[in-house]
């Protein structure tokens, strides 16, 4: 914005410095030569100067379209090189989603195990109590059997690529 702001004052610095030019030589040709006939032959000396100034300015025309075109393809170039990087960031992206969902399946089986490892803790602790009957102590013995195969039945569902 602060170069735009300081590309349009340079532009109007040059339109006024153009239009005092022009202001003083009509005054310098009214008042420096006294006939019209002078001045009409003094104006047409300088026909080859518009010609010149003329062609200069298309000149100038051209190369601000070259210039443009060199813009133009920067920016497709970089356009496409946004475009390469979004891909390889949303493919990262996708990467780092799959491994939390992975790593929230080996939460859930880490706290299964968990959870079951207190059972069987609760159980030995039962089994372990000599004011327990002995129905007690039976039925405490089954459930934790069942419950060292249930850990056996996870930890068989497990692959070794899970475990790595």
């Amino acid at each position: 914005m602060k170069e735009t702001k300081s590309n349009i004052g340079i532009l109007t610095k040059m339109i006024i410095l153009v239009l005092i030019i022009w202001i003083l030589s009509a005054i310098l040709i009214l008042y420096g030569l006294d006939d019209w006939a002078d001045r009409g032959t003094f104006g047409d000396l300088f026909g080859a100067v518009n010609a010149l100034f003329a062609g200069l300015a298309f000149a100038g025309l051209i190369y601000t379209i070259l210039l443009q075109k060199q813009d133009l393809t920067l920016q497709r170039k970089e356009i496409a090189q946004n475009r390469t990087e979004l891909k390889k960031s949303a493919n990262a992206q996708q990467k780092s989603e799959q491994a939390l969902v992975e790593q929230v399946e080996q939460m859930k089986i880490t706290a299964k195990l968990n959870a079951l490892k207190t059972l069987i803790e609760y159980y030995n602790i039962v089994i372990a109590n000599p004011n327990n009957t002995e129905e007690t102590i039976t039925k405490a013995r089954e459930k934790r059997k069942a419950t060292i195969r249930e850990i056996d039945i996870m930890i068989d569902r497990i692959s070794d690529d899970d475990l790595e």
